[in-house]
């Protein structure tokens, strides 16, 4: 994806190097004679001369039965699952490539709702992959290792978005510490969040000068829910998860737990990730 490009991978379970390609090359023509049409649609409105389009697909694979070859091919890639546009803004910071990137899904949802997630979003990002298919945007604001969450180029990726008619309130989202850059920003801008959600959640921030455990009392006033899903494995589901639920809820404020069973290094189970698709398109306005 640094250089733009799209591999697609079938791998012949149990082939050795001969026969080459496949006894029936219609998948590989076919595959062909797609990606010789021209690319359809336009650059979206939000995107100007800074930005580099590239694109973001999963890391999901599937098991292809080939007839003629009696065996599996395990298939991965955006020849085998879905593949969305995504636009990374250029810019001349001396940290490299750190600017707005924002993947675009296929069919818009009514009222351009979006995520505005606090890092960076990975091949396994299940949630977000399930939002893109419900036409959700996923924008991420610039990432500065050095320094951290930079407010005013949050705000600026806020003010973009709903310049171009993007809904006002976005799902704020965040992994481990990021989730603290997340909270501290929705502190800062109750009336500017739909629901807030954190993945294995440590609210710690760079952007704020004050924990957001001090701060929640903001949040649960201006009617914010809260999503935490976190792993068995989650190393501060004690100090944090737990204490902001406890917290949270004696103000008055809206709190959901996901606790899976499994560690960090499975993926999201369908139905955990189902519930956490409900609980955000339920909260989006």
């Amino acid at each position: 994806m640094m250089m733009s490009g799209r591999v697609s991978v079938m791998i012949k379970e149990g082939a050795g190097h001969h026969p080459h390609s496949l006894r029936n090359p219609n998948p590989i023509a076919d595959w062909i004679v797609e990606h010789l049409l021209p690319a359809a649609g336009t650059r979206p409105e939000f995107t100007g001369e800074k930005f580099i389009k590239s694109y973001y697909y999963s890391l999901e694979s599937t098991n292809v039965w080939l007839k003629e070859e009696k065996t599996w091919a395990n298939c991965r890639g955006p020849g085998f699952v879905e593949c969305y546009d995504r636009y990374d803004e250029t810019t001349s910071s001396q940290w490299g490539k750190t600017g707005l990137a924002i993947v675009v899904p296929k069919s818009v949802a009514p009222g351009k709702p979006w995520m505005f997630r606090a890092d960076a979003i990975t091949r396994d990002a299940a949630i977000d992959q399930a939002l893109l298919a419900r036409g959700f945007h996923i924008v991420v604001p610039p990432l500065i290792e050095q320094s951290g969450a930079v407010r005013t180029q949050w705000n600026n990726a806020y003010q973009l978005m709903i310049d171009h008619g993007f809904a006002k309130k976005p799902v704020l989202e965040g992994t481990s510490t990021a989730a603290g850059e997340a909270y501290a920003w929705a502190i800062e801008n109750p009336d500017k969040v739909a629901c807030i959600v954190g993945r294995n959640p440590a609210l710690r921030s760079l952007m704020a000068k004050g924990s957001p455990l001090e701060n929640l009392a903001l949040l649960a006033k201006a009617g914010i829910p809260l999503l935490h899903v976190c792993d068995r494995d989650d190393p501060w589901f004690n100090d944090q998860t737990k204490v902001v639920e406890q917290d949270y809820k004696k103000l008055g404020g809206q709190m959901t737990v996901i606790l899976r069973e499994s560690d960090g290094r499975t993926p999201l189970g369908a139905e955990d990730r189902t519930r956490a698709v409900e609980f955000i398109i339920g909260k989006v306005k």
